[in-house]
């Protein structure tokens, strides 16, 4: 019995002599809370788009002139005044003119009694051939004299071809002016035309315009956009900015009075498949070649997590994700390769 009772206590004596020769225990810490800028999936709608400076222009820019001569009478139009298409411009004192179509109207009626009585005539033979087609002839002349003098009467009113901003007044009231003389300066303005200038790089991107949304925004801070249609795209570059002017219309803004000469900005937008999921390239990890991956965000716990991605082409500083990602999820954009798993993270708000 004593034998056991010294056993025991040497057991005892070992086990805690071996207690204070062991090493302390080390207690490994958390990862600490980083902070990470987050990327919502194709939550920007603004992610692809581009903003250009765009010029406001005149659809064409013409001289206008009477096609006849005459003295100028009427002149109620302002420079700086936008006239509908239709309404009068300038007109010239139709006196002369007006005499010349009585004249025509009147020799008309000559030459067709003329002809109608030479009808019976020929008939009966006492009318020669000639002498009758000669008073047919006659007829017909003094209709095209007719139409002349009633067109050279019609010229005499000068009237806005289309939707015209009158850009300069060339004459006064009361000149006189011959044939072809220019009256007025005038802008087409029916549809306004906005032209941008596009680098090269961006023209050789561009495969079929449809893929494109283009608007104005007229402040950079305003939601209110007004779209384009595209018109035409020069074909040669500008040999000192390397660009390519393309050509949009818009409609003439009723509440804003937009002139040709103004700048605006101009925002293209690519349209998108609907099912197309969208990242920045720097959300990728390729730390391994074999399988590409991103780190996405759980708001639920504030951590992170590894997903394995598929991808695909590479479209303005962004990458098509084929598989692994849905719209909507949030993916961490920078600082990715110091991250690991289940790590808890602070998203980054602002500066």
């Amino acid at each position: 019995m004593k034998g056991y009772q010294i056993g025991a206590g040497m057991c005892l004596l070992a086990a805690v002599f071996l207690t204070g020769c062991s090493e302390p225990t080390v207690q490994q810490s958390a990862p600490p809370i980083v902070t990470v800028k987050l990327y919502t999936v194709n939550g920007d709608d603004h992610a692809s788009s581009r903003h250009f400076v765009g010029r406001i222009d005149a659809v064409s820019t013409v001289d206008l002139a009477f096609q006849v001569g005459g003295r100028v009478t009427e002149l109620p139009v302002q420079q700086g005044q936008i006239v509908p298409a239709g309404d009068l411009l300038a007109e010239l004192d139709p006196t002369d003119y007006q005499l010349a179509l009585q004249q025509a109207e009147v020799q008309l009626e000559q030459a067709r009694r003329d002809f109608e009585r030479a009808k019976p005539l020929r008939e009966k033979g006492i009318l020669t051939p000639s002498a009758f087609d000669q008073l047919q002839t006659n007829y017909e002349i003094a209709k095209v004299a007719l139409q002349n003098a009633q067109r050279n009467a019609n010229y005499t009113r000068l009237q806005a071809p289309f939707d015209a901003l009158v850009t300069r007044r060339l004459i006064e009231r009361f000149s006189t002016v011959a044939a072809g003389t220019p009256i007025l300066r005038v802008q087409n303005i029916s549809e306004l035309r906005v032209h941008i200038n596009v680098p090269e790089q961006i023209m050789r991107q561009v495969q079929d315009t449809n893929d494109y949304a283009v608007f104005v925004r007229l402040a950079e801070s305003s939601a209110q956009q007004y779209p384009l249609a595209y018109r035409e795209h020069a074909t040669e570059v500008d040999p000192l900015t390397q660009t390519y002017q393309v050509s949009f219309a818009m409609p003439r803004l009723e509440t804003v009075n937009l002139l040709p000469g103004m700048t605006v900005n101009v925002v293209t937008e690519k349209r998108l498949a609907v099912d197309t999921v969208l990242i920045p390239i720097s959300a990728v990890d390729t730390s391994m070649s074999e399988q590409f991956s991103v780190w996405r965000y759980l708001p639920e716990t504030q951590t992170v997590e590894k997903v394995a991605v598929q991808v695909g082409t590479v479209r303005d500083q962004q990458i098509e994700v084929l598989s692994g990602l849905n719209r909507g999820d949030q993916v961490v954009s920078a600082g990715i390769y110091h991250l690991q798993q289940g790590q808890q993270v602070r998203p980054f708000d602002k500066y």
